[in-house]
Parts: C-alpha cells; sequence; structure tokens
C-alpha cells in the first residue's frame, strides 16, 4: 500500500516537471543546431568566446555564441536573458572571437627599486602580448572579422575555421 502512494506522488512529480522549464521567450525564432570549429594551423583554440552576428537587421534582443572546447570545437547556444538552448536561428552571420589571455605571471620584483619593477612589467607585458597573439586582432570584432557561417533551417551548420592565416 505504501508502495503506491510513492509512485502516486512520483507520477504527479514526473507529470509537473515539464512546466519547470523555462518557456522560450516570444521573438526568438526556431533554432537550427550550429557547432564552429576553431583551429590555429593544426591545434585547436581552446576556451575561445565565438559571437555570431546577423549579417543583415538586428538580431532584436537575443544572442548566439558559444565557448571552444579541448577540441577546439564550439556548440552554439541561443539565449536571452536567463532563458537559453542549443542551435542558432536560419540565416547569414558574422563570426567574431575573443578569449581572456592566460600567461604565468614572472616572479615579482626582488626589491622596491625602480629598476626591478621595470624588469618585471616588461616581463609581464611581454608575456601578456604573447598569449595574446592567440586571436588575431582583425577577429576580435565584427566590423573587421571577415568569418561567415550560413545557418540553413532543418540542418543548422557545422563550419571550421584555421585562423592561423589572419
Amino acid at each position: 500500500m505504501n508502495q503506491w502512494k510513492i509512485l502516486s506522488v512520483l507520477g504527479v512529480c514526473l507529470l509537473l516537471l515539464p512546466g519547470c522549464t523555462k518557456k522560450k521567450p516570444d521573438g526568438i525564432p526556431p533554432l537550427h543546431p550550429v557547432t564552429v570549429k576553431i583551429t590555429k594551423g593544426n591545434d585547436p583554440v581552446v576556451g575561445a568566446n565565438v559571437f555570431l552576428v546577423a549579417s543583415t537587421g538586428s538580431s532584436g534582443s537575443w544572442s548566439a555564441s558559444g565557448v571552444t572546447d579541448t577540441t577546439g570545437l564550439a556548440t552554439i547556444e541561443t539565449s536571452q536573458g536567463d532563458w537559453k538552448a542549443k542551435g542558432a536561428p536560419e540565416g547569414e552571420f558574422k563570426i567574431y572571437l575573443t578569449k581572456l589571455a592566460k600567461f604565468e605571471e614572472p616572479p615579482p620584483p626582488g626589491s622596491d627599486d625602480d629598476a626591478s619593477k621595470a624588469d618585471f612589467y616588461a616581463e609581464r607585458l611581454k608575456r601578456l602580448e604573447a598569449a595574446s597573439k592567440e586571436i588575431p586582432k582583425s577577429l576580435n570584432s565584427v566590423a573587421t572579422s571577415d568569418l561567415k557561417i550560413t545557418i540553413v533551417a532543418g540542418t543548422g551548420a557545422n563550419e571550421a575555421f584555421d585562423i592561423s592565416k589572419y
């Protein structure tokens, strides 16, 4: 008898569960699967932010983006506020890339004299500039990037870009 009560409560919970997900906001068109692979030569670009911007018109209040994994692959998601779902609307999009530069800090200056501090900051700047070169500056802005992707209704898109030529 107790077993039936437990099963009944579980059944009701399962029926209510779909109502717990966030509803797709108004104005977001149908989404299609999109993956973008970013490499530099034969090496994957890991941790790059991939942003899609409609080539013509406006995307409204939603955005489409993803982050590359250890293989350089980003699965694109469309979001608005705290709602998000995999995929992107059909159409022509420009792509731009950003990445937070990570580098190993140099050892701190051995003393407070100006020469030690200058050496420390010069080495830090050199390391930061080297880390920042993984994504070419021309690809950091929608205005200067020439990366493009076409998303087709029903099939989506799966594109690969080698950014070593930029």
